[in-house]
């Protein structure tokens, strides 16, 4: 049996709260489409015409090829992802991913992890670190990837596998305002009741 084919934002929200890509594959629902996730495909669009005017020191890079929307997939990985940019250098590939945000989260990271590890293995290069681009701020912010964090994002694979497999529920994000506008609230009976 093939392992479940996952996806680099399932690892993302995973982080962020694991019930989230639970519910996704278990009960696949018609996601409805907020106007946040308008303006950050808008953002996204933009941030990408920009980009591929400017020189790559806001990277602290010199020289090195730019590519857009690259899409990444490991068979052994069981894993798959589209990454808004790739830097590649004679040494390295360098994953970007935009943010409209103000600040990198935990779970942005090992998003990030999980596209170094794509990366590594579709473009046969070597991945230590990555970047996040803040479009509010327009800075860019380095995110080193370590062993354990590739450890890290194997672990979160295998988790969501099993529960998805098993039908296991996972226990709800500790952090409650994450649950304010999510739009699988609803099935959280224990987070609306106020359960442990």
């Amino acid at each position: 049996m093939n392992p479940l084919d996952l996806t680099v934002t399932d690892v993302r929200q995973h982080v962020y709260c694991p019930r989230i890509p639970y519910y996704r594959y278990t009960m696949p629902l018609e996601r409805p489409t907020t106007a946040k996730m308008d303006l950050g495909k808008e953002e996204h669009e933009s941030t990408s015409a920009k980009e591929a005017r400017r020189t790559l020191k806001a990277y602290g890079i010199k020289e090195g090829e730019r590519r857009f929307g690259v899409n990444l997939h490991s068979a052994h990985l069981g894993l798959r992802g589209k990454i808004d940019m790739i830097i590649l250098t004679p040494g390295e590939a360098i994953p970007v991913e935009y943010k409209m945000a103000a600040a990198i989260g935990l779970h942005h990271k090992y998003q990030l992890t999980a596209y170094a590890m794509l990366a590594e293995h579709t473009l046969k290069r070597t991945v230590t670190r990555a970047f996040v681009y803040l479009t509010p701020a327009k800075r860019a912010v380095e995110v080193p990837i370590t062993a354990a964090m590739r450890g890290h994002v194997r672990s979160i694979l295998a988790e969501l596998r099993s529960s998805v497999e098993n039908e296991r529920l996972p226990r709800p994000t500790p952090h409650r305002k994450r649950c304010t506008d999510c739009e699988y609230r609803r099935f959280c009976g224990d987070v609306l009741t106020g359960a442990p």
